[in-house]
């Protein structure tokens, strides 16, 4: 009788825990876009800059520092997004540019940061302009990584 039952709970769990197949985060499709003109990346995507001719920059938002509040908490820091961005120039030499994090958000939506790039030669301008949020997550959970969107503007510098 005892082997019976355990043979059944065994059976039972064994059911219950299966493994299920997983999809890592599927990785958003790259673009290319002009300059001059905003651009939205998700975690883990890569513009390509000109679109008209070849690869002068590539920015990949390699990483995404956030911070949420779910609803119905109080939180002391609103939501905000933090990129980190793997900049390569037409050589393929890489720069890695960490943008604020934990810095006061700005409520105004634009203009969150800007820096310099220098490659290929030359200066390049990089405005973060403002992070969306595609998906808006269940109660009391924060959105993954990848329902952010952060928006950035890049323009070539004269030299």
């Amino acid at each position: 009788m005892k082997s019976t039952l355990l043979f059944l709970t065994l059976t039972l769990v064994g059911s219950a825990c299966q493994k299920t197949a997983i999809d890592p985060e599927a990785a958003p499709q790259d673009f290319a876009v002009d300059f001059n003109k905003d651009f939205g990346l998700h975690h883990r995507q890569q513009a390509t800059l000109p679109a008209t001719s070849g690869a002068e920059l590539t920015l990949r938002l390699e990483e995404l520092h956030t911070s949420f509040c779910p609803e119905g908490m109080m939180c002391i820091v609103g939501p905000s997004a933090w990129p980190v961005l793997t900049i390569s120039d037409a050589n393929g030499q890489q720069q890695q540019l960490t943008l604020p994090k934990n810095q006061a958000r700005t409520w105004s939506g634009t203009w969150l940061d800007t820096a310099s790039i220098r490659a290929n030669g030359r200066r390049y301008l990089l405005t973060y302009t403002q992070w969306d949020l595609e998906r808006v997550p269940a109660k009391g959970k924060g959105p993954a990584k990848a329902d952010w969107v952060l928006w950035f503007h890049v323009d070539k510098a004269n030299r």
